[in-house]
């Protein structure tokens, strides 16, 4: 890529230095989309699984009118490497919402799940390199929400 502004290219350079200084990956997890993630509809809400100030997923929920579909996308170092990851949901008219995702992926778990006249809870899973789980994230700590 050639860039012909001195301004650009004294950014592009400084943005550079600055990620190899920090140590941080120009690689990043797509914007959420729901047909990126095998979903339909439109996202509702999303939020940041953290475990000792680190992110290690982010959760987003979409709906369609008629179901829900639940992602959970890694972040930072472990977007693109094959480790475990799971997304469960529970609502409060069916109980545990089967079969829910849990697999060894690169980049995302995900499933949808009838939401129509039911309220939800939504739980993500990681696990590390090591294979040692590291969030168990349940939203909401208790109850349920979103209620279609």
């Amino acid at each position: 890529m050639k860039l012909k502004n001195k301004a650009a290219r004294y950014a592009t350079t400084m943005t550079f230095a600055l990620s190899a200084i920090a140590g941080y990956s120009l690689v990043t997890a797509p914007a959420a989309s729901a047909a990126t993630y095998g979903c339909n509809g439109s996202q509702i809400d999303s939020w940041s699984n953290t475990y000792g100030g680190t992110t290690y997923a982010k959760t987003y929920l979409f709906w369609d009118g008629t179901y829900n579909c639940v992602a959970a996308v890694k972040q930072g170092s472990y977007y693109g490497v094959k480790t475990r990851i799971a997304v469960h949901a529970w609502t409060d008219r069916d109980g545990y919402v089967s079969p829910g995702d849990d697999d060894y992926y690169l980049y995302y778990a995900s499933f949808k799940f009838k939401g129509v006249d039911r309220c939800i809870a939504v739980e993500t899973d990681v696990w590390n390199k090591n294979g040692n789980n590291i969030i168990q994230d349940h939203v909401p700590t208790s109850g349920y929400f979103h209620c279609g």
